[in-house]
């Protein structure tokens, strides 16, 4: 076995293979919820909640003019145009479930399956360089599938 490289990662938005990822990042975090008594003199813990967020940077890319690509799908996901008639109100945003992979050579790969709501949305237009999508997420409770 060998190292994975980015070249190896990928994500999956709604069960579709994002196209043009340039990145992802997760990273999971662990409260404790403190245990101790007066008469102890050392700190005791026991597990508390558990979150997950990450990051993506896609590229804003179509394989044909009109139709729909990923950066598009996520943003689709958060940014909500007003409703008709009501000034003052807008859809809520809609969950994504979001498969981050590492292809391994195996059958499946290894990866982390969870649903999640778009925390972030940042795009940059560049001279000299392609449109990207900055994408950040929090999960929305535990991972559905875990193949690490």
């Amino acid at each position: 076995m060998g190292f994975y490289s980015g070249s190896d990662g990928q994500l999956w938005i709604d069960n579709v293979k994002a196209a043009k990822v340039q990145s992802w990042a997760f990273s999971s975090s662990q409260a404790v919820l403190e245990t101790t008594s007066l008469e102890q003199t050392d700190r005791t813990v026991i597990p508390g909640v558990r979150s997950y967020s990450g990051t993506a940077r896609l590229f804003y890319y179509q394989a044909s003019a009109g139709s729909g690509g990923s950066a598009s799908t996520l943003i689709a996901k958060s940014v909500k145009p007003l409703i008709a008639g009501n000034d003052n109100a807008n859809l809520d945003s809609s969950s994504v479930t979001l498969k981050l992979k590492i292809d391994d050579a195996s059958a499946n790969g290894r990866f982390i399956t969870f649903t999640a709501y778009l925390t972030g949305i940042s795009m940059n237009s560049s001279v000299g360089e392609v449109l990207s999508a900055d994408v950040s997420w929090e999960a929305d409770g535990a991972p559905t599938e875990v193949s690490i």
